[in-house]
């Protein structure tokens, strides 16, 4: 997650879409982020350029603006000056919706400390929770950088989860086609996990779930699909 993108129409769809799963599956007993943030907060941290992107998605009935307290606070972190401050937010924000909420490594994340980042969130990993990696890009491609959730990483953390939670991994389209694009890396993601892959896009950006219990890939299934069939630009699909 890079703070240049704070509150956008991106944030939006992921935080509306993740208060839908939430709300709909009252197995799961809570929402851990883990945004590995790729640049820093505050001062030396980059300038940070307001994107100002969701009176158009309101406009368009873009994915998350039926929510309409979730849109104002967007348009709030778009101006937020430090990733403290958007932690804080999106914190309260779920907080007030009453969804207990974690968020791991409000530092930023980078290449080279990777390994110890995803020792100390591996050594402390959360039960029956909701677990959403958001790298700046994606799942990994030719050339890995901080942007992106590597594949042994993604195995390390499917191997570790229980049986009561969802893995939720932020991937951005790269400049392929999209529907094979999505087919690949869900052949991929079941090659590595064992699990199949549930998938929710706009076109722009893609979700990828995985589960370990197969009652619980039935309930995320029809969990996701209800929230697509909210928004005429969503599609959903178990990679089955």
């Amino acid at each position: 997650m890079n703070r240049i993108y704070f509150g956008d129409t991106r944030d939006l769809f992921k935080f509306d879409l993740i208060r839908h799963i939430m709300k709909s599956m009252p197995g799961l007993s809570g929402f851990t982020y883990v945004p590995m943030f790729s640049e820093a907060g505050g001062k030396g941290g980059g300038q940070k350029k307001s994107t100002k992107d969701i009176p158009r998605a309101l406009a368009a009935g873009k994915a998350g603006t039926q929510n309409r307290d979730l849109s104002a606070l967007m348009e709030q972190l778009q101006d937020a000056g430090s990733t403290l401050e958007y932690v804080n937010g999106i914190n309260s924000y779920f907080e007030k919706e009453q969804i207990a909420t974690e968020i791991f490594h409000k530092t930023r994340f980078t290449h080279e400390n990777r390994d110890h980042y995803f020792r100390n969130i591996l050594s402390h990993f959360p039960t029956r929770s909701l677990v959403f990696f958001d790298p700046d890009t994606g799942l990994e491609d030719g050339s890995p950088t901080e942007k992106h959730l590597l594949l042994y990483e993604v195995k390390a953390i499917h191997d570790t989860m229980d049986a009561g939670s969802v893995l939720m991994i932020y991937q951005h389209f790269p400049r392929v086609k999209r529907g094979g694009y999505i087919r690949n890396r869900c052949l991929q993601l079941a090659k590595l996990t064992g699990s199949v892959p549930v998938v929710i896009t706009d076109n722009t950006i893609v979700f990828f779930f995985l589960v370990k219990n197969p009652k619980q890939q039935g309930r995320l299934n029809d969990c996701i699909e209800s929230y697509a069939n909210s928004y005429p630009d969503l599609k959903s699909c178990a990679c089955a």
